[in-house]
């Protein structure tokens, strides 16, 4: 060995092996501390940033946590169901403090699975049954928060709040013709947030969406159908979760990049979202979930318009089709859009997390149903 290693082309080779280690080592030092530095850069601008919209949030420089994947299975609030795919978990209760909700939010599901609308027993039985996503639901909102509650308020009677979080409008339509079996009431409200890229209709075309198991609107041979509900088990769904979320959920660069050119991939684990193999198109969805809804053998139907946003090319073009839909189907529409235009896009959603309506937007949501749909 001794010979060996005096041989000078031997020697050579090791100390050449020794100079690329070396370069290894060091460029993947210098890599390392480029993307810390870019972590810090971003985490300090998204900082800025909300100080300069007055509402300062240091959570990304105190914390590690930049991102908050919504595990709603993981803290109770849903179940599965095997014909809706998932539903709010009856006796819910809970404090949220999440980010992106307003402090302190109450989330009751009462054990009929409707959200609370915080107001106490008001006599008599409930009427009014709405349904439709998260927005019905009242997502980053407490109980008395949600625009189903105000419109409790305002009515004097009970309102069945059967929002559900990543509902389609087909989905909706089937969960209210299941309470609507069990119930007797005057009126049903179906609202649909109207947006091509992840409004209702288009969440109509998935069987798995951010990842909860769903019934999908697809040809058959017997024409439209809603799906079966696939299986709650599949790797990436909230049921069953792939741990591969951490570098997501904190690093503030690898989230911005998913965000911005991954959408929709499963990077959290537990976001699978899949496009049904004989999924109708969005033309055929609306025509379809709307007759459906002309159907319902309910006195009152009002159909909610409700936006992420109302202001895009896209969402104009939906809309048209929708009101043009409903006019053939004689259908009452409310749509907001108008009065929503009226006020700051940042006075009315939560623009950082989710994009749902704040309060006020919630509150202006439910006074324009309440006048054009119930008190004239």
């Amino acid at each position: 060995m001794d010979a060996l290693t005096r041989n000078p082309k031997i020697h050579q080779v090791i100390k050449l092996g020794t100079s690329w280690i070396r370069i290894v080592m060091i460029n993947l030092l210098l890599f390392f501390v480029l993307l810390t530095f870019a972590e810090v850069v971003l985490r300090l601008a998204w900082t800025a940033k909300s100080c300069l919209e007055l509402n300062c949030d240091f959570s990304r420089i105190t914390g590690l946590k930049v991102r908050q994947i919504d595990r709603a299975i993981d803290i109770g609030i849903s179940r599965f169901d095997p014909v809706l795919g998932h539903v709010p978990r009856e006796g819910f209760s809970s404090i949220i403090n999440e980010p992106g909700w307003v402090k302190n939010a109450k989330l009751t599901i009462t054990q009929d699975g409707f959200r609370s609308n915080g107001s106490g027993t008001i006599p008599g039985s409930s009427d009014v049954l709405v349904v439709g996503d998260s927005f019905t639901f009242g997502f980053q909102v407490s109980d008395s928060e949600t625009w189903p509650a105000c419109l409790e308020r305002k009515l004097g009677r009970r309102v069945d709040n059967g929002g559900v979080f990543d509902y389609g409008t087909a989905q909706a339509l089937r969960r209210a013709s299941l309470k609507l079996a069990e119930k007797s009431y005057t009126t049903l409200v179906l609202s649909t947030l109207v947006n091509p890229r992840n409004g209702d209709f288009e969440r109509d075309r998935l069987s798995y969406r951010y990842g909860f198991p769903k019934p999908a609107v697809i040809h058959t041979k017997n024409g439209i159908e809603l799906s079966a509900v696939p299986d709650p088990n599949t790797p990436g769904t909230k049921f069953n979760p792939s741990p591969v979320s951490l570098a997501y959920e904190q690093s503030e660069m690898v989230a911005v990049t998913i965000d911005r050119f991954f959408p929709l991939y499963n990077f959290s684990g537990e976001r699978l979202t899949v496009v049904h193999p004989n999924a109708a198109n969005e033309n055929e969805i609306v025509d379809w979930d709307l007759r459906q809804f002309s159907r319902f053998p309910i006195k009152n139907k009002l159909l909610l318009l409700q936006y992420g946003s109302p202001d895009t090319t896209n969402v104009a073009e939906e809309r048209k089709l929708v009101l043009r839909t409903a006019s053939e189907l004689s259908l009452k529409v409310i749509d907001p859009i108008t009065v929503l235009r009226n006020y700051r896009e940042s006075d009315l959603w939560f623009m950082d997390h989710g994009g749902h309506h704040t309060p006020l937007g919630n509150e202006l949501v439910c006074s324009y149903l309440f006048e054009q749909g119930f008190s004239k």
